[in-house]
Order: C-alpha cells, then sequence, then structure tokens
C-alpha cells in the first residue's frame, strides 16, 4: 500500500483551511514529530505526538523505518493504515521545505514510512510548528511551565501546600495526586476523574460505588518489586482511556509509587526516555520523587521498552 503521490508541501493558510474543514468531517491529522516534552508544552490543536528515540536510532541500520516504529499510539497506528485520515499533515519544529529534511531526520523518516504504508495524501507544512504558531497563535494549545518550582510552604494546616488544589493533570485521560485527592469526591468529580488506580496497601478506596478501582498492593520501600506492576496498571489506565474516561493515579503522597507508575506509563505509551518522562512530571508535580529502588526498575523498564522494535 503507498500514498497517493509525492509528499504535497502545504503553507500555514492551507492548514488553517484543512483544520477548519477537518472540525466538521475529522478527515486529517496532523502528525508532530518534535521531541515530547516540546510537543507537551505547545503545538497545533488536534495534532499527535510522533517519537524516534535516540535508543532505537542507533540501532536503525537504515534510513528507512517502519511506521510503527514511529507512532507509539497503537489505535492511531491502526487508522493510519485503515487509510482513515487524509490528509496526513507531517509538522516539525521549523523546516522550510521536504528538501531541506535530512535523511536521518524524524520529519524524512515518518514521510518515506507515511508513504510506504498509508495510502493518503501525505503533506507537509512549511516552516513547520514555529511558523505556524507566530502566524495562527489561536489555532495553538500552549502550556507555560516555569522551569524550577518553589519548595513547599509549611503553612501549618494539615493537608500540605501542594495538595491544597486538584490533582495535576499529566495527560487528558491521566491524572497524578495523592491519598488527599483520592478522599474528596468534588475534586474527583470536578477534574472529570472516572477511575482510581490505587497504589498502596493502606489507602482506603473511599467511593467504590461512584468510580472504578483498581488497587496495587505496594509498599514504598527498596525490598518492592513495583515493575511486576507496571503491565497491570499501563492495561488499567488504557482501559479507562479507551472508555473515554480519566483515572487518577495515587499512593500516600502522591510522591513515590504513584509518580513511578505513571513514569512506566508515559516511557511505555509514548516510548520516552526515563529523564525525559521525569522532567514532564516534575514540572506538572514538582514533590516527586522515587524511591531509589524505583528508580533502578524504571531505568531497567527503559531498556525493555526503548529497545522495542
Amino acid at each position: 500500500m503507498t500514498s497517493l503521490g509525492e509528499p504535497l508541501e502545504l503553507n500555514n493558510h492551507e492548514v488553517v483551511h484543512i483544520l477548519r474543514e477537518s472540525a466538521v468531517s475529522a478527515g486529517c491529522v496532523l502528525l508532530d514529530c518534535r521531541p515530547f516534552l516540546d510537543f507537551s508544552r505547545s503545538h497545533i490543536l488536534r495534532s499527535r505526538n510522533v517519537n524516534w528515540n535516540s535508543v532505537l536510532r542507533r540501532r536503525s541500520k537504515s534510513a528507512e523505518v517502519a511506521l510503527e516504529w514511529l507512532i507509539p499510539d497503537r489505535a492511531l497506528l491502526g487508522q493510519l493504515r485503515r487509510g482513515e485520515f487524509s490528509p496526513v499533515v507531517v509538522v516539525d519544529d521549523a523546516s522550510r521545505s521536504v528538501a531541506e529534511l535530512r535523511a536521518e531526520s524524524v520529519g524524512q523518516m515518518l514521510l518515506t514510512a507515511l508513504r510506504s504504508e498509508v495510502n493518503a495524501q501525505i503533506c507537509f507544512l512549511r516552516g513547520g510548528f514555529e511558523g505556524f504558531s507566530e502566524a495562527y497563535p489561536d489555532f495553538c494549545y500552549s502550556k507555560q511551565l516555569s522551569a524550577v518550582e518553589p519548595e513547599p510552604v509549611n503553612t501549618g494546616r494539615s493537608t500540605p501546600a501542594y495538595d491544597q488544589d486538584g490533582p495535576v493533570e499529566l495527560l487528558p485521560f491521566l491524572f497524578l495526586g495523592s491519598a488527599v485527592h483520592s478522599s474528596r469526591r468534588e475534586t474527583l468529580k470536578a477534574a472529570g476523574v472516572t477511575a482510581v488506580l490505587n497504589v498502596s496497601s493502606s489507602c482506603p478506596n473511599f467511593f467504590e460505588g461512584d468510580f472504578k478501582y483498581l488497587r496495587l498492593d505496594v509498599e514504598d520501600s527498596l525490598a518492592a518489586d513495583i515493575r511486576a506492576c507496571f503491565f497491570t496498571a499501563i492495561a488499567f489506565i488504557d482501559s479507562v482511556k479507551h472508555n473515554r474516561g480519566r483515572v487518577l493515579v495515587h499512593c500516600q503522597a502522591g510522591i513515590s509509587r504513584s509518580a513511578t507508575i505513571c513514569l512506566a506509563y508515559l516511557m511505555h505509551t509514548q516510548r520516552v526516555r526515563l529523564d525525559e518522562a521525569f522532567d514532564f512530571v516534575k514540572q506538572r508535580r514538582h514533590v516527586i520523587s522515587p524511591n531509589l529502588a524505583f528508580m533502578g526498575q524504571l531505568l531497567l523498564f527503559e531498556t525493555d521498552v526503548l529497545c522495542q522494535g
């Protein structure tokens, strides 16, 4: 199966026209091949992120790679291969044309894979996200996060300062928090939470009549094997996502066990390195600090995830 001809280069105005049309027909998809952290901070509305991690890059022996290595979302990969989207628009950082792309760039590898495997009109946005965001900021999502968060302040209240607000949103369907958040029905409802992943041996499931629960009985200790729970947790979170729900992952403090599960989920589904996932979560909940054993298990998991072809 091949694409419909050579990649078609589009300007910003043409992409805006496609976005407006797709709001009605949902026929197009934008694939953003910038790094995951850059994408998470800002991107064109309704675009999807594509990854090509450094481990796979080093292992590749040719300039051509399979589409499944580039698309971390299995559902999106299936839709692309079935030809459910047309046009498919590739977006990089700031390249002015397809001819400007280097053979080893993510944009070029993605275009090659799409033309080989997808039966659709393949397009490329001239000027990339940088040019588009300057011309049409209203069509972009942007979330400014400070590089350094302040340390928690002791307010004299029983609830820590960093838990006074609701749980933090990592992805549209994934929240990270503490037992404080899991004990507040209105907080969960306000966040749209439909399921709770309780990563502890002692925190109660407060509202079993209102939310779907999964408990992972894990102690926050150097002897605990939290890695054994990763795929159970990932499957649970994915099931909530596929049912258009939202899940809160929590432990007692929302610092070690639940943070470890969220890091594993991001690494597995987004296929990013541990340090990249850690920075992403740390910017949103600055108190996270998986214990030393959990960090070691995450490093082992990183090797498993990033070496998958």
